[in-house]
């Protein structure tokens, strides 16, 4: 069961604020009331990217692979909408805070990724128990 944690941050190009800005990382903390219940939180960061740019978009999805991100991509079009759209969906799960997300993000805005990027972090609550992801 997901609880999501944050409902997505929308960032343009590169456009992020320095210092201001959230990090994947930010939103891995545990919650202690879940912890006193025997639960525990497992962490899936994702990023998608869409644009118009199909050779753009397959650059920035071999740059989350090679990050361990699982990544698809897609491709649309319709007879409303016959342009070519691109779409790359990347996910990795964490068993707890993990810079590597940030720098995933961080190397996918410094690529400067055609189009529109989103990220999210999503809570998966698991019994204390059970091991952590690696």
């Amino acid at each position: 069961m997901y609880r999501r944690i944050f409902a997505g941050l929308l960032l343009s190009g590169v456009a992020m604020f320095a210092g201001a800005a959230t990090l994947p990382s930010d939103l891995m903390r545990p919650t202690p009331a879940l912890a006193v219940r025997g639960y525990a939180e497992r962490w899936m960061f994702s990023i998608e990217i869409e644009s118009d740019d199909g050779a753009g978009i397959e650059r920035c999805g071999k740059i989350l692979a090679a990050r361990g991100l699982l990544q698809t991509l897609s491709k649309t079009a319709s007879s409303a909408d016959p342009v070519l759209h691109f779409k790359v969906t990347a996910s990795k799960e964490y068993a707890q805070a993990d810079s590597e997300a940030d720098d995933a993000l961080s190397a996918v805005q410094h690529a400067n990724c055609p189009g529109k990027l989103t990220w999210t972090v999503a809570s998966k609550l698991v019994p204390a128990l059970q091991q952590p992801v690696k």
